[in-house]
């Protein structure tokens, strides 16, 4: 490795970008599949609010987020083991969103308890995750997303928690899975 030109150090980091972006092309099942899960969990709380009684109206969030992370686990244990290698932009986006993960659960609890509007705060590490994904990858659609995202968050901070499942809404499938089909299809 000492012995390489910059040319050569160029080519290496190039191959491996472009083996990230087919990795993540070939797992883009991940980012639709929580793309599609939380937009599903947002909307369905919308109309519980909206049209009905119902005062667990959160419930979509608390079966289809632990599913989510179940199907996650099987999809990327099974798919993990036949692809047979990593690259490091691979574990470090792995581990970035891994961490999002972990950090939504915290501002959802933190949210509870101190009675304020997790959807500012959602908006927000999702359009963390989207733009630092963006970045590292070079992929300008999520790139765009990412700075959606944060769009969105001012937007919310302006609407009441309910519009707000619905901002969340319009900011997944603007920033989240029209740009998971554009990498899908690159």
């Amino acid at each position: 490795m000492e012995n390489l030109t910059a040319h050569e150090s160029l080519e290496i980091i190039t191959s491996a970008i472009q083996k990230t972006k087919e990795n993540i092309k070939e797992q883009s099942f991940f980012y639709l599949f929580w793309g599609w899960l939380t937009v599903s969990a947002a909307l369905i709380q919308y109309a519980l609010i909206s049209f009905t009684a119902f005062q667990a109206n959160y419930l979509p969030w608390v079966i289809l987020m632990p599913i989510g992370v179940i199907v996650s686990v099987i999809y990327g244990k099974k798919h993990g083991k036949q692809r047979g290698y990593e690259t490091y932009l691979d574990m470090f986006l792995k581990y970035l969103w891994i961490v999002i993960g972990f950090s939504f659960f915290l501002i959802v609890f933190i949210s509870i308890v101190l009675q304020v509007n997790t959807t500012i705060f959602i908006l927000f590490l999702a359009g963390v995750g989207t733009l630092v994904s963006g970045m590292a990858m070079k992929f300008k659609p999520l790139i765009a997303g990412g700075i959606l995202f944060f769009a969105f968050t001012i937007v919310s901070l302006y609407v009441s928690a309910q519009t707000g499942l619905l901002i969340l809404s319009l900011a997944i499938l603007t920033g989240y899975l029209i740009p998971a089909y554009l990498l899908k299809k690159s």
